[in-house]
């Protein structure tokens, strides 16, 4: 019994990593600037931003961009390369924080499953 379940615990964490590589071979398929301007085009809609907002947000999703495509470009495992660039996006939290407003902020945390969907579908070429 024992086996069975070091087994099936092996195979799940094992299939994890192989699930968020197939999960993000989208952003291995494209540019810092273009994942930037994706996200910049959702979070202006999303989060009504004002022009103003929308220079600073673009900055931040390009800086950010920038610092994480050596981390997807790179040959760490999986679940290493994911521990990384989550601190990156925490980071990139963070600097958004001090540009949004307190609503504007709540409204992006409540909706990155659907930034990152809205991602996917602008970046699949």
């Amino acid at each position: 019994m024992r086996t069975l379940t070091l087994t099936i615990a092996l195979s799940f964490s094992l299939s994890i990593p192989i699930a968020h590589a197939e999960e993000m071979a989208f952003l291995l398929n494209s540019t810092p600037t273009e994942r930037a301007a994706s996200q910049t085009r959702f979070m202006k809609t999303k989060l009504n931003l004002s022009q103003d907002e929308i220079t600073k947000v673009q900055e931040i999703n390009q800086e950010y961009a920038e610092k994480v495509e050596p981390v997807l470009k790179s040959s760490s495992i999986g679940f290493l390369k994911m521990r990384d660039i989550k601190a990156i996006l925490e980071q990139k939290d963070d600097t958004l924080r001090s540009v949004l407003t307190p609503e504007q902020f709540e409204t992006y945390t409540n909706a990155k499953d659907e930034l990152k969907q809205a991602l996917q579908q602008d970046l699949k070429h």
